[in-house]
């Protein structure tokens, strides 16, 4: 996965985040049983104290408020959007299987070290767990077979494309990398020195490194495949160059600073079988022909009359 469409991801899920967290309150508040035991509650005015700060009360009412006011909208209108695609998924007879889903999970995953690592990553950075994940595939798997239901891409249709974009199928090198971000070619150069004394390079990017998206997964950028447009390209020019466990540096960066940086390992990926690269062509030039999916899910909202009834609060406008 490149870095872009892990930053796209990360939208997305963030929303589904927000609807679980909901709705995990709702069932906590609703669903306890009776006679349950509870440790005693800080309180202020008979209201429930969810967290504190120089003697100040934050109270739980205020918390929600709060989430309520920053992400609501956000969080009911992906609510009505899950309800208004399983209503339609329901009326075309339309399924996702679970091979599916797990095919999807495991594309997502495919930047970093293992599918398990990138749970550990998801969950890290937003709270969602493995069935969360799986999920919000389903849903995502769903919508897009909504879209194309009626879309006719034909063989020659694939055929074209395959002739025109041979390239985009054929096996490509993937190096995973490690870097530390520095801001000069001296802070760099000292870097490597400590490195030659035998310093741990991922110890010395959790100290040094100025990104922050890295810094503390020892600098690790994950696998990336050699044409990456999102990674900058000194960074993969240097990698062509090098084997793997070598460290190369300082390297000049484009947009600002120097780099220090290391290959963990490299490898060339498998080419998909014919018939896999022919679905997903297939797949793609339907969506291309689809309405958007944003565009798609306001008109299932339409169509089965889902709409937002609270007050909008100020600064969040309908869209």
């Amino acid at each position: 996965m490149t870095r872009q469409e892990k930053a796209l991801w990360a939208a997305v899920i963030i929303l589904a985040a927000g609807v679980l967290f909901m709705g995990s309150l709702i069932v906590i508040r609703g669903l306890k049983p009776a006679g349950t035991v509870h440790e005693p509650d800080e309180e202020q005015g008979g209201r429930k104290a969810v967290a504190a700060f120089d003697g100040q009360i934050i109270t739980e009412d205020e918390w929600v408020e709060e989430l309520k006011r920053t992400h609501g909208k956000d969080m009911l209108l992906q609510m009505l959007n899950q309800k208004a695609v399983d209503a339609e998924a329901k009326a075309l007879q339309i399924r996702v299987t679970p091979e599916e889903i797990a095919e999807k999970v495991k594309a997502d995953a495919a930047g970093y070290e293992s599918e398990e690592a990138y749970f550990q990553s998801m969950y890290a950075q937003l709270g969602l767990s493995p069935a969360d994940i799986r999920a919000e595939a389903a849903y995502q798997l769903t919508l897009e077979k909504i879209a194309t239901l009626h879309i006719d891409i034909s063989d020659a249709d694939v055929d074209r494309y395959l002739e025109e974009h041979q390239e985009e199928f054929e096996p490509k090198k993937q190096y995973e990398l490690a870097w530390i971000k520095l801001k000069s070619r001296k802070a760099a150069n000292e870097a490597l020195d400590r490195l030659e004394r035998g310093e741990d390079f991922g110890k010395l990017a959790e100290e040094l490194s100025l990104d922050e998206y890295t810094r503390l997964q020892g600098g690790r950028l994950g696998w990336i495949e050699e044409d990456d447009p999102f990674v900058p390209a000194e960074l993969l020019d240097a990698a062509k160059e090098l084997q793997t466990g070598d460290i190369a540096g300082p390297i000049r960066l484009q947009d600002d600073g120097y780099a220090v940086m290391q290959v963990i390992d490299i490898q060339e990926t498998e080419k998909p079988s014919s018939e896999d690269i022919r679905e997903g062509i297939r797949k793609q030039l339907a969506l291309n022909e689809a309405v958007p999916l944003t565009e798609l899910e306001a008109q299932l909202r339409d169509k089965y009359g889902a709409k937002i009834i609270t007050k909008t609060p100020p600064g969040q406008g309908a869209r």
